[in-house]
Parts: structure tokens; C-alpha cells; sequence
């Protein structure tokens, strides 16, 4: 990147074609994507990043760049060094804040998104249907700058055990839809994470609101909300959804934030719908290219 900071993707799937990207949310390389890879990979190229200070990527030189804006300004600089546009971004949990961000500062490169289990941003003041959360972030700061060490190397030994991933299953997940071993990836990815990283990241995209660049993003959104989701409320992926112009919502029942991998069959059947009519909604800047995604989409499907 420009600031110097080496930033990981993977590339797969199909050799040419429409191009799906993949972006994750805070602490996650990948993990939520387990069902819908390899449903892509016969559909797409597929591009899957890696944020700043996430899996194969480095650590940015200064922390001060751990911001949901940086990462927007890493996936518009991979995009322009792959030389891709018309770009169909998936966005989980911040991954959303994301994609928002991209579609709106570089509508060129953003043909629609698919938009899971997120909000426009704010992510702390809905957390459990409380502003908890936001009230302790001062603290948790605080504690991590004192004790970063040795958190560090305690998240290091105790993310990767079954113990954590149990622990793990009973906080969010649908325990009766969720298979526990799709959880150990995140584990043991967040017992390597920097903890300075999480929580600066964390803190800029509990501040930072997306609100406004709704009415601007004209791209074919669908969001996809779990009704019990405890991280990011399905109401608040609802009003998200009515104040996209070509915003399409579609709720999954009992599914949590981690709702692709409990219901992977009803995620691939809400994403076929919309981009099977990506043009639903009446003429936009991006029908001509939308309707070129979608018929491609569909000689696949009937490969």
C-alpha cells in the first residue's frame, strides 16, 4: 500500500468472468465465508483480502491508519492493481462499513454488494440492544494499552483451545444450526491478532457512521440480516437496507451475526434471487453493467 503496509489477498475460482470480492469483519480471515467459497468459486473470480493487521497482511507502520477508512482506500488500491471493476463485495459484520465506503468513494469500481449481518456504522450502540458496550470501550482501551503483553500472549494460548471455541458457541452463535468446528478458525485468527489492533479498530468503527452515504450509493444492495442477531440487530440492517436506493432486505430466521454458516442454504438462495435481478428497481447508472453481471451469472448457474 502506499503507507507501506503489505496487504495479503487470495485469488480463485473461475479464470475470467465477474469478479466477487470478499471483505471481513474485525478479527476474521475468512472464516464466515466457509459455505459461500466454494458455492462462488464456480460462479466467479473470487478475490478474498486481507485487512491491515489481519491474517497474511502486516501490521500497518503507524496504528493510527487502523481505520475502516484505510481499510476502504487498501481495497480500492488492490482493486486498481488487479485492474478490476464491476466488482459484486460481499461485506460481514464491519466488512459492511467497508464495502459502504468503497461503493461510495469509487462507484467505478463497484458494480453491487451483498451487504451480511452489518450496519452503516455506530457498531457499539445497538450491541445486545444495549449501549454497553460503547461504555466500556474506554476502559477495555485502557486495559489493553497497561497489560498488551500479556493479553497478547494469554489470547495466544487460550484462543486456539476447545475450551474457547465452547465458550465461544454459548455468547452468539445459533447453538442448534452452527457446527462448533466452523468457529475454531475465527479462535484461533483472533489468538494471533495484535490486541492494540482490535481495539483501535474497534473504536474507529464504533464512532464512525456510514449514515450518511446511503442516498449516495445508487449500486444494487442486498442485506442479508439475522433475526437473532445479538451483534447487529436485524432492525438496524432493515432501516440500513430502506435507506439504500436500490437497497433489498431479506431476513434469515434464527440466524445470529455468524448466520452464513448456520444457514448457508438460505444465504446462497437470498444472493442468487438478487443477482438474478440485479436491474430490480428501474433504470441506474450501473443497469447496463448490472444486467451484463446477471446474465453472466445465470449461463453459469445453467453450465
Amino acid at each position: 500500500m502506499r503507507d507501506g503496509t503489505r496487504i495479503a489477498y487470495e485469488r480463485f475460482g473461475l479464470d475470467e468472468g465477474p469478479v466477487a470480492l470478499l471483505l471481513d469483519g474485525i478479527s476474521c480471515d475468512g472464516f464466515i465465508w466457509h459455505f459461500l467459497r466454494p458455492w462462488l468459486a464456480e460462479r466467479f473470480q473470487v478475490v478474498h483480502m486481507h485487512h491491515r493487521g489481519h491474517g497474511q497482511s502486516g501490521l500497518p507502520r503507524d496504528l493510527e491508519r487502523m481505520t475502516v477508512g484505510n481499510l476502504a482506500e487498501d481495497v480500492s488500491e488492490i482493486l486498481e492493481h488487479l485492474d478490476l471493476r464491476d466488482v459484486l463485495v460481499f461485506g460481514h459484520s464491519m466488512g459492511v462499513q467497508v464495502t459502504l465506503e468503497v461503493a461510495a468513494r469509487h462507484p467505478e469500481r463497484i458494480q453491487a454488494g451483498v451487504l451480511l449481518c452489518g450496519a452503516s456504522g455506530r457498531l457499539l450502540d445497538t450491541f445486545k440492544d444495549s449501549d454497553l458496550g460503547m461504555k466500556l470501550m474506554p476502559p477495555i482501551t485502557v486495559i489493553m494499552k497497561r497489560y498488551r503483553g500479556l493479553i497478547s500472549r494469554f489470547l495466544r494460548v487460550m484462543m486456539p483451545t476447545t475450551f474457547a471455541t465452547l465458550v465461544a458457541g454459548f455468547t452468539e452463535p445459533n447453538r442448534r444450526l452452527i457446527n462448533p468446528a466452523h468457529l475454531k478458525p475465527y479462535m484461533a485468527h483472533l489468538g494471533t491478532m495484535q490486541p492494540d489492533v482490535v481495539v483501535r479498530l474497534l473504536n474507529d468503527a464504533s464512532r464512525r457512521s456510514g449514515t450518511h452515504l446511503l442516498k449516495r450509493i445508487h449500486q444494487p444492495m442486498l442485506v442479508i440480516a439475522g433475526e437473532a442477531d445479538g451483534f447487529t440487530p436485524a432492525r438496524v440492517s432493515e432501516a440500513m437496507a430502506s435507506d439504500l436506493p436500490l437497497g433489498r432486505y431479506v431476513s434469515l430466521a434464527e440466524g445470529s451475526h455468524t448466520a452464513p454458516l448456520e444457514l448457508p442454504r438460505e444465504t446462497q438462495s437470498a444472493i442468487s434471487d438478487f443477482i438474478d435481478d440485479l436491474t430490480y428497481g428501474g433504470a441506474s447508472a450501473t443497469e447496463d453493467a448490472s444486467s451484463n453481471l446477471a446474465a453472466q451469472f445465470r449461463a453459469r448457474c445453467e453450465a
